[in-house]
C-alpha cells in the first residue's frame, strides 16, 4: 500500500531523527518509501540542524519534516517528540544510518504486534555489504558490551532495546512516555517497559544494515556516554568493576585470538579491550553531560 498523504490517516508511522545524514540517508529514504506493505503508513523526519544537504534530500521524498533546535538537543526529548508527531497506532523508530534490508522489512517488523500481549518489537542489525568499511571487530565478535554494567542491565531488564530499528504500540507509549535523557533513551524506555510488565519481542526477521566506523576518539566518547547514561538509570560502574573488566579472562583470550588472526585494523579496534572499561568508568564516575562523537 502506498504512503499516505498528510490528509489521510496512517496505521503506521515511521519516524527518523536526522542530522547530516549523507549518502546513507538517501538509501534509507528510498527503501523506506518503497515498502511493499498492506498497511497505510507515513514517513517523517525530525531534523536537528542539518547543513550537508539532508534537508534538500528529504524534500525529494514523500516525507514530512519537523525541524528541531539543535541547541536544545536531547535524545530522550527527541524520541518523545517523535511519538508526539506520529499519527499511526504503531510507531516505528529508525536511525538515519539504519537501512532496511528490503521492501518487506516493515511488514515483518510489525507482524509480532498482531499477537496478543506483544507491545514492542526490536529488529536486529546486520553488517552492510555496500559500506566501504568493515563492521567494528568488537561488534562482530560479540564482545562490544563485555563490561559489568551491561551485564547488570541485562540481568535486570533483558536484552537491550535499540531505537535504531523498533516498532512500538502507540498506546504503550501513551502510558509510559520517554523522559528527557541525554543519551541511552532506548534503555531508559526499556526500564519503563519492564516496570510496566510490557512484552518486548526481539526479531531476526526484520533486520537493518547498521554498524559504525569508529575512530579512537569516537568510540571512547560513545563508551563514556554509555557509562553516564547507565549511571543516570541506576546502573553504576565502580573502579573495582573497571579493574575486573580490564582483567576479564574471556575477553583477553578473545583479544589474543583477534591479534593472532590479524583481525584488528585500526587504533579503535586495537585499544578497545582497554579503552571501554576506562571510558565507562569515566562516564559513570565523573561525566555530567553527553558529548558528541
Amino acid at each position: 500500500m502506498p504512503l499516505v498523504t498528510e490528509n489521510d490517516q496512517p496505521e503506521i508511522s515511521v519516524g527518523i531523527p536526522t542530522r547530516d545524514g549523507g549518502v546513507l540517508l538517501k538509501r534509507l529514504l528510498r527503501i523506506v518509501c518503497e515498502q511493499e506493505t498492506r498497511w497505510r503508513y507515513e514517513v517523517f523526519a525530525l531534523d536537528s540542524g542539518s547543513s550537508d544537504g539532508s534537508l534538500r534530500l528529504l524534500e525529494k521524498f514523500p516525507v514530512r519534516v519537523i525541524r528541531i533546535d539543535p541547541g536544545t538537543f536531547n535524545w530522550g526529548a527527541v524520541r518523545e517528540r517523535l511519538f508526539q508527531e506520529a499519527r499511526g497506532q504503531v510507531v516505528v523508530n529508525l536511525s538515519q544510518d539504519a537501512v532496511p534490508v528490503d521492501e518487506t522489512w516493515l511488514d515483518r517488523l510489525v507482524a509480532p504486534l498482531q499477537e496478543q500481549g506483544t507491545h514492542v518489537v526490536c529488529g536486529n542489525s546486520v553488517p552492510d555489504p555496500e559500506r566501504e568499511f568493515a563492521q567494528f571487530q568488537w561488534e562482530r565478535n560479540g564482545y562490544y558490551y563485555f563490561t559489568r554494567e551491561m551485564r547488570r542491565f541485562t540481568e535486570r531488564y533483558g536484552k537491550g532495546l535499540s531505537f535504531a530499528n523498533t516498532a512500538v504500540l502507540r498506546s504503550v507509549w501513551e502510558q509510559l512516555h520517554i523522559g528527557p535523557q541525554a543519551t541511552g533513551e532506548d534503555f531508559g524506555f526499556q526500564i519503563r517497559l519492564k516496570m510496566a510488565g510490557a512484552h518486548i519481542v526481539h526479531s531476526d526477521d526484520a533486520p537493518v544494515y547498521h554498524h559504525h566506523n569508529y575512530s579512537l576518539r569516537g568510540v571512547y566518547r560513545r563508551c563514556r556516554n554509555e557509562g553516564l547514561a547507565l549511571r543516570e538509570m541506576g546502573v553504576r560502574y565502580s573502579l573495582v568493576d573497571c579493574m575486573a573488566d580490564l582483567c576479564h579472562l574471556k575477553k583477553n583470550v578473545q583479544y589474543l585470538r583477534e591479534i593472532r588472526h590479524r583481525r584488528l585494523h585500526n587504533a579503535a579496534e586495537w585499544m578497545y579491550p582497554i579503552l571501554r572499561p576506562i571510558a565507562v568508568y569515566h562516564g559513570s564516575r565523573f561525566a555530567r553531560k553527553m558529548v558528541w562523537y
